[in-house]
């Protein structure tokens, strides 16, 4: 009778702890307002089109967190003007890197195409910028610190 009795207490708590499971995390939704990338990279020039999104890093697998900030990230596809890239190529430190782009925005990039990674200036953010000599395509990352 005590073993049944375990086993119906361990049961319930299982079945407990499986119901307090968070809902799985939604897919990040595609946004084209430009003004939240141009907020956080007014240095590259005119941002002329935008496609990005904004993902929490690090959360946590309960639902009981810390209080405090979290850490964002933004990443934006984006068309800025020829001369924009041109400007960011030989003003930044630029070294052969290619993006890794969230789900979402994958199919937005070109493919086949020689990336370069540039580092601009850090504010509150890490920020990298991925452009394409002679495009005006480039994909923007900025990291809350």
């Amino acid at each position: 009778m005590r073993t049944m009795g375990k086993t119906l207490g361990i049961t319930a708590a299982i079945m407990l702890i499986a119901a307090c499971d968070p809902a799985p995390p939604e897919e990040m939704a595609v946004r084209t307002d430009p003004a939240p990338v141009t907020e956080d990279f007014p240095d590259v020039g005119e941002i002329v089109e935008a496609s990005w999104v904004e993902e929490r890093l690090g959360t946590s697998n309960s639902r009981i967190e810390a209080p405090g900030p979290s850490d964002l990230q933004l990443s934006a596809v984006v068309k800025l003007r020829l001369e924009a890239v041109s400007k960011m190529i030989s003003a930044l430190k630029c070294h052969v890197g290619v993006p890794e782009a969230p789900k979402q925005l994958k199919a937005l990039l070109p493919s086949g195409v020689a990336w370069l990674s540039c580092e601009l200036p850090t504010t509150t953010k890490t920020r990298t910028a991925f452009v394409v000599d002679g495009s005006e395509q480039a994909f923007l990352i900025s990291t809350t610190m």
